[in-house]
């Protein structure tokens, strides 16, 4: 037995070296296939950020830029200078509020900004032919440049229109980089990237470090001004730089942004170690991935190797249990036995029967049929008695009729003395099981305990519920107590405990005493 034993354990080791090996050479291979594929999935994040961080930088720009040619078309459409201001007012009236924040529009002057506020970059200037202005107004000059203010730098933008007079009229409006920058900020505040703009002196309109707006990109950055020559939109080369702005190695995209009007730069940098980011964690979860999948195979040999073992202790259990159920089994059928033997006993109570004996001679004389009546309720009462269920429960119909035939023959007893009324639904709890004799033992000593005159009837209410048989009576003991084995109550909890019901309970509250009797779930 040792030997085989043995042999087992020399076979079960070489199984899982052999799983072992062959885990770890298809781990390296994997890793292997993974580390070819982390360059092109790395570019292509990275190509995937830019595309989408230039088409909106792109489409914000362009809808910043095309207000300066709808003001043109208003100027165009005016014939005086009160409708173009009123019409330039309206026009800006309708313009979203979200730009409130970030432009400053220019209302129609006869005077243009101060002289002091001199341009570093013009983006656009166009002059018209004055010999072409023949309308009442006439834009003869259109401008996009960075001026410098107080606070800052501000992209301007305005036209210059003549009008019959010859008079020069200016309006347009002003972008504050830095409300631009805040601008793009919250409208791409998830994204993963950073970018930005500048023309081809190098003159920075839009990036993520507001102290960098209106400087000049190939001061500070590494882009310099050959990597501008040749750049067109159909090739994307991206490049592996270190940031200045985030101090750690990003994939740089740069790459023309042609406007309309205006011509700019665009480069979008993407954290490189965010995309390898990305792959390490695949790699890592197929690691995991191939380490689960070994353990659970290591874990089905080592359960089939100890199968055999685990059945036989399953079956030597299993026979241990049965005998304890049988023996068990032997003990209950024992209690019950002398439950219902002391039940019997009990229940034929000389007291009672005495008393009932006695009430039926007083009876005869007085009203022989109601005395024929009486006798016959305490023949069926006696019957019902010594023919006691052999599981000690029964249908709640037959403990009501029992009951029934019960307070008669105590009632013939107490007279007025003594009130039982049955609430509920009987229909719908008859078919229900309770304790043999359950009604007629609480009735019984609610009766034997408590006094019962015409001034203070006792009084008993059972109420009839959908999960249990409420008794209850009022509390008023008599003054000497008899002594009692309390048997009654006794019995009942050892039904329930035989049959595993845990909610029967029995307490006296205030002025009344109360019993839950739980109906009995029996197949």
């Amino acid at each position: 037995m040792n030997f085989i034993a043995f042999f087992s354990k020399i076979k079960y080791t070489t199984l899982v070296l052999v799983m072992v090996i062959i885990t770890v050479i298809s781990t390296l291979a994997l890793s292997y296939l993974i580390t070819n594929e982390i360059t092109i999935v790395s570019e292509d994040i990275a190509k995937r950020n830019f595309r989408e961080k230039y088409d909106d930088v792109y489409s914000e720009l362009t809808r910043f830029e095309n207000f300066l040619g709808r003001i043109e078309t208003i100027v165009e459409n005016s014939k005086s200078v009160t409708e173009l201001q009123n019409n330039f007012n309206t026009w800006v009236s309708f313009q979203p509020e979200e730009l409130d924040s970030l432009i400053s529009w220019q209302q129609v002057s006869f005077t243009q900004k101060s002289a002091s506020e001199t341009s570093i970059a013009i983006l656009q200037d166009t002059v018209f032919s004055v010999a072409k202005a023949n309308k009442p107004l006439s834009v003869i000059k259109k401008q996009s440049v960075i001026v410098p203010v107080n606070k800052g730098y501000v992209w301007r933008n305005k036209l210059t229109v003549l009008n019959a007079a010859k008079d020069s009229l200016f309006l347009g409006y002003d972008i504050p980089l830095v409300n631009l920058q805040k601008y793009f900020a919250n409208v791409d505040s998830k994204s993963i990237n950073y970018a930005y703009v500048f023309n081809k002196e190098g003159l920075i309109l839009l990036h993520p470090d507001e102290n960098l707006l209106g400087k000049s990109v190939f001061l500070f950055n590494s882009i310099g001004p050959k990597d501008t020559l040749g750049l067109t939109t159909d090739k994307q080369v991206p490049s592996v730089v270190k940031s200045e702005y985030l101090q750690l190695d990003v994939i740089r995209y740069l790459q023309p942004l042609k406007l309309k009007e205006t011509s700019w730069y665009i480069a979008v940098s993407s954290p490189k170690n965010i995309s390898e980011e990305n792959v390490t964690k695949i790699r890592q979860y197929t690691f995991l991935i191939y380490g689960i999948s070994t353990m659970l195979l290591l874990f089905v040999f080592y359960f089939f190797n100890q199968l055999i073992k685990k059945q036989y202790i399953e079956k030597e259990r299993l026979l241990k249990e049965k005998n304890r159920l049988v023996v068990q089994k032997e003990i209950a059928e024992k209690e019950s036995s002398f439950l219902q033997l002391q039940q019997l006993k009990e229940q034929i109570n000389p007291h009672f029967l005495f008393n009932a004996l006695n009430s039926l001679y007083m009876l005869i004389d007085v009203n022989k049929e109601k005395s024929k009546i009486f006798a016959l309720k305490l023949s069926k009462l006696y019957r019902y008695f010594i023919s006691p269920p052999a599981n000690n429960i029964t249908l709640v119909k037959n403990e009501l009729e029992l009951l029934d035939e019960y307070i008669y023959l105590q009632q013939t007893r107490f007279g007025k003395s003594l009130l039982v009324t049955i609430l509920g639904d009987a229909s719908l709890a008859k078919d229900h099981y309770i304790p043999f004799l359950a009604l007629q033992t609480l009735v019984e000593n609610a009766i034997k305990h408590n006094t019962a005159t015409k001034v203070k009837p006792l009084t008993i209410t059972i109420n009839l519920g959908i999960d249990e048989i409420e008794v209850v009576n009022n509390y008023q003991p008599i003054a000497t107590p008899q002594e009692s084995n309390h048997f009654g109550i006794d019995y009942l909890k050892n039904i329930y405990a035989y049959y595993n019901v845990n909610n029967f309970t029995n307490y006296q509250k205030n002025s009344q005493y109360i019993c839950h009797l739980p109906y009995i779930i029996f197949k």
